[in-house]
């Protein structure tokens, strides 16, 4: 082996990891992991390893054989080691999923449980260049956005892999070079898998005809990998300004501004959001982002549809509505019968006849408070001052006020006959400008629902 093939394989163990740093290392007893741990041994920065392997019970007493190979490695280095036997082929048939998916998820899983439990800051894994090919041809096939066909990177998030710019002919040879012992896995000939039959067949293919694909590749990735980079601040930069953030999990775009975006622009938000809001486990498809611009686009006032079981969208004139969990709902029950405080969850009511507060000032008929608070229901009616009574739903409509909005608004009523609506700026019977002693002042604060009736200007 010469040095120069050390280094090079070596560099990056170097550049991304510290002296007794505590790692996780994932050890089939492939060559590749094989010699990723030979190269973190002789490092000189004496890492705290743990070792991990995954059983996943395809190859039967083969799979065994694996473990117990890695196991003894670990044995004769002193390296701690853990061990998972799982099957993965039970898993796929009942979570109707590919092996090499569900592999790679429970696999995952038990990496991070052990790299908890260590307490360790890394999982070091021993792909390369050539896994970055294949990787990359397979998603081209099944059909992959730019940020999916950038495939892997050296360091993503807790995961590291220092050997993504060695080619494959350079882990053999120092391999050769260090007589390092490894397994064969047989399964890998099996070209029924699809990474399989990519390595096999259409990898050499593209090496025909360009012996330099490996580094055209890289080169190609690394470009698409800047322009992913560009439109990502881009599009952190636009759900700053146009979605604002309502409590933990409501959520409000303006119509108005969103709908004179590029379409890129519009699904990239709308991903980007739905996917680190809603989280990786749930899957966001080109449906879900296409019912929302649909749902945005339309020329109804209103209209709304669930993008999960919990998750609701709802359109109300120029705006759009998130509500990532649409179980929370404000619930207002508060009966108000003297002067004081009064709060129910995030809802807090004064009543008070000083004149010197901020608030808005009534006069009951019999002087006497008697007040209840609630919602919005179906045939609620509103006595406007100097006219005739109407029905709040006509109101609504007239107001421009969002569906959405409507059953959060704070309605209080006296002997049975609504006097005001919290957000509504209307001028009821009981209202008065001209404060006297018996006048009644109320005033509410809801800081989530202040947020709201400001976004969406009442």
């Amino acid at each position: 082996m010469t040095q120069t093939l050390y280094q090079n394989l070596n560099s990056n163990i170097e550049k991304f990891l510290k002296k007794n740093q505590k790692i996780v290392v994932g050890v089939s007893g492939g060559q590749d992991s094989c010699v990723l741990l030979d190269l973190l041994l002789k490092s000189d920065l004496n890492l705290k390893i743990h070792v991990c392997h995954f059983n996943h019970m395809i190859r039967g007493n083969s799979s065994d054989s694996d473990q117990t190979f890695v196991q003894k490695i670990c044995q004769k280095n002193s390296i701690p080691f853990y061990a998972k036997k799982f099957d993965i082929s039970r898993a796929s048939r009942l979570l109707k999923a590919g092996i090499e998916v569900t592999g790679r998820s429970y696999r995952k899983k038990f990496f991070e449980e052990v790299a908890t439990m260590t307490n360790s800051s890394l999982i070091v894994l021993g792909h390369h260049n050539n896994d970055q090919i294949e990787t990359f041809l397979m998603r081209l096939i099944r059909g992959s956005s730019s940020k999916g066909l950038t495939s892997m990177s050296i360091l993503e998030g807790i995961y590291l892999r220092p050997l993504l710019d060695v080619a494959k002919v350079q882990i053999e040879e120092y391999s050769r070079s260090n007589n390092i012992s490894w397994v064969q896995d047989e399964t890998n000939s099996d070209e029924s898998y699809t990474r399989n039959n990519i390595r096999k067949n259409l990898v050499p293919f593209f090496f025909k005809l360009n012996p330099n694909f490996d580094q055209t590749l890289k080169n190609n990735l690394y470009h698409i990998s800047e322009q992913n980079s560009f439109i990502d601040n881009h599009i952190k930069s636009l759900e700053k300004e146009f979605l604002l953030h309502i409590g933990n999990n409501d959520f409000i775009l303006s119509l108005k501004k969103f709908n004179k975006l590029s379409i890129f622009e519009k699904k990239e938000l709308l991903f980007s959001f739905l996917s680190n809001k809603v989280g990786k486990r749930t899957f966001i498809s080109f449906k879900n982002i296409a019912d929302i611009l649909a749902l945005a686009s339309s020329k109804n006032a209103s209209g709304k549809f669930f993008l999960t079981s919990k998750i609701q969208i709802q359109k109300g004139y120029d705006f759009l509505f998130v509500q990532l969990d649409e179980s929370i709902n404000n619930v207002y029950d508060i009966e108000i019968n003297s002067e004081g405080y009064w709060e129910d969850k995030d809802l807090i009511v004064q009543i008070n006849k000083s004149q010197n507060i901020n608030a808005k000032f009534f006069n009951f008929f019999n002087n006497k408070i008697n007040i209840k608070v609630r919602n919005f229901k179906n045939g609620d009616k509103i006595k406007i001052k100097n006219s005739y009574e109407k029905k709040l739903q006509d109101i609504f409509v007239d107001y421009k006020v969002p569906k959405f909005i409507r059953s959060k608004l704070p309605v209080f009523e006296t002997n049975g006959e609504i006097f005001y609506v919290y957000g509504l700026n209307v001028n009821t019977a009981f209202f008065t400008d001209k404060i006297n002693q018996d006048s009644i002042g109320i005033s509410v604060y809801n800081k989530n629902l202040n947020k709201l009736i400001d976004a969406v200007n009442l």
